[in-house]
């Protein structure tokens, strides 16, 4: 399954380096990623409830205010009933062309809510550390942390939380 997935992404961002609409391909896909997470869209096109008429009524509305690039490989999914994949294959697409890019999505964890000043701290941190272009914070709560925070993107980690702090000194006592 996970080589299906792979070989989709591969082919839609391989049309979007080569064409040079990498950035086009990269908004379309963050747009549709959105839509279908709100509607829960993914849980529509892979149930068996319903029929493969109504999943392709569905793309082609997708289709319908998408680039010709991103028309004609959503065509091929329809053809090829691949439906019940297009949530993780767009989810791959937008991970490929972030790392063409070396454009990423910085993931922070913290024990509380940041402010607005954190979370710009926490982008230019990102940058600097992971030598890093950054897309988007997505924040998370985790009240376990106690505090601190752990920074996330592109396979790499900063992790401050005073939980792993706590961790390190228990595994030292040992």
């Amino acid at each position: 399954m996970t080589n299906l997935i792979e070989q989709y992404a591969k082919a839609l961002t391989a049309v979007a380096m080569e064409n040079d609409c990498v950035e086009t391909i990269d908004q379309e896909v963050s747009s549709l990623l959105q839509l279908m997470r709100d509607n829960k869209m993914a849980d529509y096109l892979s149930s068996l409830a319903f029929s493969q008429e109504d999943k392709a009524g569905l793309v082609r509305l997708l289709q319908e205010s998408s680039s010709a690039y991103l028309k004609n490989f959503l065509e091929v999914i329809l053809q090829n009933k691949r439906e019940a994949y297009l949530l993780p294959i767009l989810e791959m697409v937008l991970e490929r062309l972030a790392r063409a890019r070396q454009v990423f999505d910085v993931s922070v964890i913290s024990a509380s809510p940041l402010s607005a000043s954190q979370k710009e701290n926490m982008l230019r941190v990102a940058r600097e550390k992971f030598a890093i272009d950054t897309r988007q914070l997505i924040e998370t709560i985790d009240p376990t942390l106690i505090g601190g925070f752990v920074l996330k993107a592109n396979n790499q980690i900063i992790d401050t939380s005073i939980r792993r702090q706590l961790q390190d000194f228990k595994t030292n006592l040992k």
